[in-house]
């Protein structure tokens, strides 16, 4: 079955998979004492950040195509939406920490408890003396409202010049930026892929081969993944606008064929988003020691995943009741 378009519920899905492969990447980067195949699995989940940001490009592009690019409603709906939603984890998860869990916030910030929790707030403290600040897990807010932020521009660029600028983009990665620099190619990957209908077209490709597109698909995978942690120049995170889509494609052919896996899948995607923002509290901040007694990866992966589904969904429902979507 070849997909005519890669529409939203298979970005959830593909969501989903990365929220996953956060949760695993953060539970077990640090723990080699949990085998080889775990530890290294872990490492190679850090590719979740490229997930997400090929899937941002491709939907802010998709977006446009929808609603147009009129940069003050842009700004306004896209930027709100993401504060908002991260303003509310703060909201609630903070104040926990600061009169429950012993973690103040001059234990964080020091004497500039108000400017360094406005900056973290601005999520621009990447980019300051603040650094990992309250949660280590917010750097990717730097991120993300940066790469928003040049949105519009990288929109335009690549529309009109699409090799070129593709090619520039690969090129900045090489250029000493803070942060950004090793993401701007994946996030215009993702910009390409929508303006160009790329996924399917790479789905028509694999059907093509018919059942021997899974070997396909498997080969490339271990390729990319080896050359990921072994390679050089275009390795490590460099790596990850291929390893990404590789990644989302299997995703795609597993909820394709599976519609309770696209379903489970889409589930975990949707709440994504809250589950980035506030898992680290969780495993790391307050309760690892209930975490790490369930001894076993898989088990603490589903632990922690049920944990953060259901601390998530009570959140979805306490927006609703306060009219929080009226309110962005």
């Amino acid at each position: 079955m070849v997909l005519e378009k890669f529409d939203v519920s298979i970005t959830n899905a593909s969501k989903g998979m990365a929220l996953m492969l956060i949760l695993w990447h953060h539970l077990f980067y640090e723990k080699p004492e949990m085998g080889l195949i775990v530890f290294q699995a872990a490492l190679l989940a850090k590719v979740c950040v490229g997930i997400y940001v090929v899937l941002s490009g491709y939907g802010l592009s998709e977006s446009v195509k929808k609603r147009g690019l009129e940069l003050g409603a842009f700004y306004k709906r896209r930027m709100l939406k993401l504060y908002m939603n991260y303003w509310l984890i703060a909201l609630i998860f903070v104040p926990i920490g600061v009169w429950f869990m012993d973690r103040s916030l001059s234990s964080v910030y020091g004497e500039h408890v108000f400017q360094g929790f406005l900056l973290q707030m601005l999520g621009v403290h990447m980019f300051t003396w603040v650094g990992y600040g309250y949660n280590a897990t917010w750097w990717f807010m730097s991120l993300i409202i940066v790469l928003y932020a040049i949105f519009p521009l990288v929109y335009t660029l690549t529309k009109k010049y699409p090799l070129s600028f593709l090619a520039f983009s690969a090129w900045l990665m090489f250029v000493p930026i803070p942060l950004v620099n090793d993401w701007i190619f994946p996030f215009v990957v993702g910009v390409y892929l929508s303006q160009n209908n790329g996924f399917v077209k790479l789905l028509v490709w694999l059907d093509k081969q018919g059942k021997a597109r899974f070997i396909t698909l498997l080969i490339l995978t271990i390729a990319v993944a080896w050359y990921r942690q072994n390679g050089w120049l275009f390795d490590s995170t460099r790596a990850d606008a291929f390893f990404a889509i590789l990644l989302i494609l299997w995703t795609t052919e597993l909820v394709v064929f599976s519609s309770v896996a696209k379903k489970a899948f889409e589930f975990v995607g949707i709440h994504s988003f809250n589950i980035f923002l506030f898992h680290t509290f969780i495993y790391y901040y307050y309760f690892p020691d209930f975490i790490y007694s369930f001894k076993y990866p898989v088990l603490i992966f589903a632990v922690l995943l049920g944990i953060c589904l259901v601390i998530s969904a009570g959140i979805e429902k306490f927006k609703k009741v306060i009219g929080f979507d009226k309110l962005i």
